[in-house]
């Protein structure tokens, strides 16, 4: 088995860990890693904090073991190997009439990753997460045995794995059902809104009339601009909806276009005029409108840039993205946005998602609402967001463990509590010696060093 020990991060480029890693080609590599090592599968590296590092034992990446198995032309079901990611599931089902029924934010996510994360969309508040469409998958364990894992086959080791960050074992293979499609667009919706009030507001007027939301915050402005936003909200446009133009270029295939941050900008253009002026321009850009538009710009928008985490310097990016309850949730979120207006922003993007229930131990979502910001590396930042979490404990809520890289383990464990030391039964029951673990799970005390 061939190491390759390098400097290793998330997405968001901090932190950063020296690791051992390796792209094993099948199940007998990985366990010829179990009998001397501690492994952590990783995908395509998207988790943006330390969730996918282990720099006490090795980084296994998934990326050869990305094979279709099967597929039902009728049901849309979908056997593959973990390491098929979104851009492959796309690009080779979108003309054949399915969509995965759950997505991220980025098609850069291989199966194995979107199970461990148990990813979450824009349609959370009406059709749930990932794990709502997972129908199984096999997954190999600390003791070289391989297990089929569903809702009523192995169920305990099942709901620990979904939203596990990938400490029950490495996931192999994967059966998922697809959605059901008749055309490659989405009927958009664009609304402007003036404040928090409108945005909660409309949210609610259009719950049942779409099928995807999303809001755009600004949380740079303050003042009468203090919560401006704008909504988003989408259905799937059937193939006699669309113009004549675009029905034919719907028969085709999509080829993506990009363009690159070739380098990464200074820190020092990273400060409160230059995100402000970028919130500003984007917020008078936006209009009322309704149109058709792509899949691809819909939901992977920052997929058009590549490496766009460079627009954060060499020190990268934390990520906080946080859920509340929906009784208290505009509230809360209010709290939030307030101390970060304060602080002074940070953030080109944040983004507000209504959320529905959902199953889970250590799933990320709740019914309640999510807020997502980016802010860069810098003095005071670690601190801020150390505020935000006593926000967040206070009104019940969480973080999302695929985003966090700052969480002390007090700290989650008040998050998740009630949830953690059942989640850690399971983990226990099936990997007693901690054969997977993570630097972010030796950090919260979920594999105990």
């Amino acid at each position: 088995m061939k190491f390759e020990e390098i400097n290793l991060s998330g997405f968001g480029k901090y932190p950063k860990a020296r690791c051992r890693v390796t792209r094993p080609p099948g199940i007998f590599e990985i366990n010829e890693i179990l009998k001397t090592d501690s492994v952590l599968a990783r995908g395509l590296g998207r988790s943006y904090g330390d969730s996918s590092l282990n720099d006490k034992g090795v980084v296994a990446e998934s990326i050869l073991m990305n094979r279709f198995i099967a597929f039902d032309e009728e049901t849309g079901i979908l056997r593959c190997e973990a390491g098929v990611t979104y851009k492959d599931i796309l690009d080779t089902f979108v003309l054949r009439g399915w969509f995965p029924a759950v997505t991220p934010g980025t098609k850069y996510v291989t199966m194995g990753g979107a199970i461990a994360s148990d990813v979450h969309g824009k349609n959370h508040h009406n059709v749930g997460s990932f794990s709502s469409f997972l129908l199984s998958f096999k997954i190999l364990l600390a003791s070289g045995e391989i297990m089929e894992c569903s809702r009523t086959q192995n169920s305990d080791l099942f709901w620990a794995t979904v939203g596990g960050m990938g400490l029950t074992g490495f996931i192999l293979e994967a059966e998922i059902q697809l959605k059901k499609i008749s055309s490659p667009y989405l009927t958009n919706r664009s609304l402007k809104l003036k404040n928090m009030d409108e945005l909660f507001d409309k949210l609610e007027e259009f719950d049942a009339d779409y099928h995807y939301s999303v809001a755009w915050m600004d949380i740079v402005a303050s003042g009468k601009s203090y919560g401006r936003n704008v909504l988003l909200l989408g259905n799937h446009a059937g193939s006699d909806e669309l113009t004549n133009k675009l029905k034919a270029i719907s028969s085709k295939k999509y080829i993506e276009k990009k363009i690159s941050v070739p380098f990464e900008v200074p820190f020092a253009t990273l400060n409160k005029v230059s995100i402000t002026l970028f919130n500003s321009a984007f917020y008078m850009a936006a209009k009322n409108k309704i149109e058709f538009v792509h899949y691809d710009k819909y939901f992977y928008p920052l997929d058009f840039i590549l490496n766009w985490n460079h627009i954060y310097s060499k020190s990268g990016l934390i990520q906080y993205q946080l859920n509340v309850p929906e009784d208290k949730g505009k509230e809360a979120i209010d709290k939030v946005l307030k101390k970060v207006v304060a602080f002074g922003g940070g953030s080109f993007l944040a983004v507000l998602k209504k959320m529905g229930a959902q199953d889970g131990i250590l799933s990320f979502p709740f019914k309640g609402y999510t807020l997502s910001m980016d802010f860069p590396v810098k003095k005071g930042v670690v601190e801020m967001c150390k505020v935000l979490d006593e926000i967040v404990v206070d009104y019940g809520g969480r973080n999302y463990l695929t985003k966090d890289s700052i969480l002390d383990e007090k700290t989650f464990k008040q998050m998740y509590n009630g949830l953690w030391e059942k989640w850690m039964k399971i983990k226990m029951k099936y990997d007693p010696e901690n054969k997977f673990t993570s630097n972010q799970a030796r950090r919260l005390g979920l594999c105990p060093s």
